[in-house]
């Protein structure tokens, strides 16, 4: 949560008075009230002054953090349960719904143009990883430091592990494994700009794994041997998104990803401590420390002086904490002696109420908004080329739309000229709208926030076949939108790109 408002500090006294108290909650001991609290205060926030303009990873945290609120607030004023209980209880709902966000992300995804490499969102954040790991920090490409200190780091859990030694096959074939996968992203991050023709298998590939991690990890997320693996490619996927903006859904998806953990691994992650200055300082402490730092700097960066590199930073920060977070379970893992066994997690649990498998339906109707006609954004279609306006979609699956019944994507304005100075009050308008079409519903929620703005917008668009220019679109007498009706609160769509193939857009 605090990674997520600090992102951009959009309501400094929000963000500012969360972080006071997200600080103090932890420096004291974070109890059932303060976390209640925190929660409380999130989603209150997220669902007064932000929804429904917020990320994929918003809507799940809003349904998570409600069932949340509903579990401790019963928990708290029955005293029938210890925090414990409470994670016993909910932890079921957290495992299913992030393998259910990975599923669905990844089910978005089997579309034609998400497999057409010059348009493909996997080729796309492929190249901006890329790019990022090349940029220059202190003279030396931000590779070299990253491939040295995991070549450090793999070599100390070599000699843990006795690499070699009869007895530990498995853990010497892993290490190969992976040693041999980052010489090879290394030798790509480095000879990227000479590969030529090698570029569409390798953005091929790319979609093809990140498919594979999505919708098949997280539905094998359900076989409790195959979790590990599974929690660890994902905890990577993670740590290289990080690098191009995406710490606080990999934060979100690092606290999930804990609900994997058998009772023994979690307690040894919970047991890590480091020394620091003489002293023993708790590891979680550790991470939350850092993530703090990231949300001060962040601010600094939003309002006050800009940060070089900070988004590559941040992710560098980021993957650093949730390393240090993760050490000991890595050292036990590697070490014979003290690998404790992994019988994986079963994801049902008779003791959670019934009632809190709300939430995984709940993220399921979100996901097929697109294909019922309703809403485009915020449904776990992130990055994933899918288009569905018109009478036909590119999903491989569901080409025909069978499923559409609402026709709001269908009723659409074309933007034709606009200065896209007054793009500041909207969201994700990061691309400008020029030459975009938009859902008449999503037309007035512009026209509404221009209003609230004292905007005076003057517009040309096209509207059923007609070409209007106006001197000011939010007092034109047609589109006048004062109030937010239902609908407008409810739904989020993205502009329509004209003509095919439908590229990349969050």
């Amino acid at each position: 949560m605090l990674l997520e408002f600090s992102e951009r500090w959009p309501t400094p006294w929000f963000t500012g008075a969360f972080l006071i108290a997200t600080t103090i909650a932890v420096a004291t001991g974070m109890t059932r009230i303060a976390f209640l609290g925190l929660l409380v205060a999130a989603t209150g926030y997220v669902a007064f002054f932000q929804f429904p303009e917020v990320a994929n990873h918003v809507n799940l945290m809003l349904c998570l953090n409600i069932a949340m609120i509903g579990l401790l607030s019963v928990s708290l004023l029955r005293r029938r349960y210890s925090a414990d209980d409470d994670y016993a209880l909910i932890a079921p709902v957290l495992r299913i719904s992030l393998m259910l966000t990975y599923a669905l992300a990844g089910f978005h995804k089997l579309n034609s143009d998400y497999f057409d490499t010059a348009s493909s969102c996997a080729a796309g954040i492929l190249t901006s990883v890329i790019r990022a790991l090349q940029t220059d920090l202190f003279g030396i490409p931000v590779v070299v430091p990253i491939a040295l200190g995991a070549a450090y780091l793999g070599y100390r859990l070599a000699r843990r592990g006795r690499f070699g030694v009869a007895g530990n096959r498995l853990f010497t074939m892993v290490t190969a494994a992976v040693g041999l996968a980052g010489l090879t992203a290394v030798a790509v991050v480095v000879f990227y700009a000479h590969l030529g023709p090698l570029l569409t298998a390798i953005g091929l590939i790319a979609a093809i794994a990140v498919l594979g991690w999505e919708l098949g990890g997280g539905l094998l997320l359900a076989v409790p041997r195959l979790q590990a693996c599974i929690v660890a490619f994902a905890l990577t996927m993670h740590a290289a998104l990080a690098l191009i903006g995406f710490v606080d859904f990999g934060s979100m998806a690092a606290a999930l990803l804990f609900a994997f953990l058998p009772a023994s691994y979690r307690q040894v992650l919970i047991d890590g401590f480091i020394r620091l200055g003489g002293h023993s300082l708790s590891r979680v402490c550790a991470y939350v420390g850092m993530s703090i730092a990231i949300a001060l700097v962040s601010g600094l960066n939003a309002h006050l002086e800009s940060v070089a590199h900070w988004t590559l930073i941040s992710g560098i920060v980021f993957d650093a904490a949730v390393l240090i977070v993760i050490w000991p379970i890595l050292a036990a893992v590697s070490s014979p002696s003290q690998r404790p066994e992994w019988g994986g997690v079963r994801i049902i649990d008779a003791r959670t109420p019934v009632l809190l498998y709300l939430v995984p339906a709940v993220l399921i109707a979100i996901a097929l908004t697109p294909y019922l006609g309703l809403r485009t954004a915020g449904n776990f279609s992130m990055f994933s080329n899918l288009r569905t306006e018109g009478e036909r979609s590119n999903h491989l699956l569901l080409g025909g739309n069978p499923l559409k019944i609402w026709g709001y994507q269908e009723d659409i304005v074309w933007i034709i000229d606009i200065d896209d100075r007054y793009g500041d009050v909207i969201h994700h308008y990061d691309a400008g709208a020029r030459g975009y079409a938009l859902p008449v519903v999503e037309f007035r929620k512009w026209i509404h926030d221009w209003d609230q703005a004292g905007y005076r917008v003057p517009l040309t668009y096209g509207y059923r076949g007609i070409r209007y220019t106006t001197d000011d679109i939010v007092t034109d007498p047609m589109w006048r939108t004062p109030n937010r009706t239902l609908p407008m609160v409810l739904l989020d769509f993205r502009v329509i790109q004209p003509g095919e193939p439908n590229y990349c857009r969050w």
